[in-house]
């Protein structure tokens, strides 16, 4: 990308939200009829967030205005935009991190590589080794904060191509998110201010929630990759 169109706004009073792409051609994102696009406020100021735009080089920061705690960074952290490769590096205020999933592990992460990308391969564990995620995709990452115990922050990428997320601990405490995708935009919503299960019911109240399936199809089913015929189901 030569030019880069960049987009920060204030969705509600604790969310914000970060926009990223090419300013030339147009670049493929999910539609808001499948994937919900929660619009920024107008009349809402990003210094109810702390936030902070740094120039050169390019880079960002918001925090807890009453804590006085920066939750998300971007200063001095990579960031590399082309066609099929983006990267952007967020510096997160702890160790204590879960989500991204789908996949078979246990619930906190560790430092590691998390891919998503679903493509109906075997399940195995998951130790950060990268490319052994799970059929779901959720692209949304659940930090804990430092200096309050029951604040979190919660990070949703609103991007669907592959996306490979690395993990690395820094030795003060804190920890390094590398974002990393194959195209698309970056596009991030940053909820912040609440305790985990309140992030949680924010973000899916802007993503959306899941639909109820109909009542018939909630009937006995199995699945297996042993099945290879009749008589083995049987």
């Amino acid at each position: 990308m030569t030019s880069v169109y960049f987009e920060f706004g204030q969705v509600d009073k604790s969310t914000v939200s970060m926009l990223l792409t090419d300013n030339f051609h147009k670049r493929w994102e999910p539609p808001e009829s499948v994937l919900r696009k929660p619009k920024n406020d107008p009349e809402l100021r990003l210094s109810m967030s702390a936030f902070k735009l740094y120039d050169f080089p390019f880079g960002f920061s918001i925090g807890n205005t009453y804590t006085d705690e920066t939750l998300i960074s971007t200063e001095n952290q990579t960031m590399l935009l082309t066609d099929k490769f983006l990267q952007m590096d967020f510096n997160l205020p702890s160790q204590r991190i879960y989500g991204l999933g789908e996949r078979n592990r246990g619930f906190a992460l560790t430092e590691g590589t998390w891919t998503m990308w679903a493509n109906g391969q075997a399940s195995p564990f998951d130790d950060g080794s990268g490319f052994k995620q799970t059929y779901g995709v959720h692209p949304f990452a659940l930090v804990q904060a430092s200096k309050k115990r029951d604040e979190f922050v919660g990070i949703w990428f609103r991007n669907s191509n592959a996306q490979s997320p690395i993990i690395q601990h820094n030795e003060d405490g804190t920890a390094k998110l590398r974002y990393i995708t194959t195209g698309g935009k970056i596009h991030a919503y940053f909820f912040m201010q609440g305790t985990a299960k309140e992030i949680i019911a924010r973000f899916l109240e802007a993503s959306g929630k899941p639909r109820l399936p109909p009542f018939w199809s909630l009937g006995w089913h199995a699945s297996n990759t042993a099945y290879t015929d009749l008589s083995k189901i049987k």
